[in-house]
């Protein structure tokens, strides 16, 4: 969420927001290490003071910063969908798996880079990722064992179609072709579409 996403933030909040933003940047742009206090209130707009005043030394900023990046995700796991039919359901959580991680792939592609050095907050990040990629499985293996016949077992299905939006994110990291991308969400679908279902409910 940015202060334009809601622009009702206003006072310490707005300050705080801003702040943020900065500071994701910065960190994407120059990495962790070259990415200093000062820099943050410049490129905010606010004094190196009150920067430490709302966070108080870098790293309690770039974890913050980071889970703020992966609020809007979070709060759509939150979404109740239990209204909504299962075939329905499964498609809606794979749109906002795939619109979550377009809208940010440059950013997750340098935070698991970056990660994966050896940073000693990489292993927050990482942890932190794989947290949420085990509730969004979990949530995927619940609606698909209300697709498929009593006789399937669902949990190998849900983490074969996991395990492809995972590819997906993956090889966009080295080949950003649009073309290939398209593609392979193509072979995400198709798999939805092989899933053995009671009464034809992906039909």
């Amino acid at each position: 969420m940015s202060e334009s996403d809601n622009p009702k933030l206003t006072g310490k909040a707005a300050t705080q927001e801003r702040i943020l933003e900065a500071a994701m940047q910065l960190f994407l742009d120059a990495g962790f290490e070259k990415t200093t206090m000062s820099q943050v209130a410049e490129s905010a707009g606010v004094s190196r003071a009150t920067v430490f005043w709302h966070f108080s030394d870098k790293k309690s900023l770039f974890r913050e910063a980071f889970n703020r990046l992966l609020d809007p995700f979070r709060r759509s796991l939150e979404r109740d969908f239990g209204a909504i039919a299962p075939s329905k359901r499964l498609r809606e959580q794979i749109a906002v798996y795939r619109d979550f991680v377009r809208a940010r792939q440059r950013s997750i592609d340098a935070l698991v880079r970056w990660a994966m050095d050896g940073h000693p907050l990489g292993e927050m990040v990482l942890t932190t990722l794989l947290d949420l990629h085990q509730r969004v499985t979990g949530a995927i293996i619940q609606t698909v064992s209300e697709i498929v016949p009593p006789d399937v077992e669902p949990e190998p299905l849900a983490v074969g179609l996991m395990t492809l939006l995972d590819g997906n994110v993956l090889l966009s990291m080295f080949d950003p072709s649009k073309v290939r991308a398209d593609l392979r969400d193509r072979a995400v679908d198709a798999f939805v579409s092989l899933i053995p279902t009671r009464d034809d409910v992906l039909s």
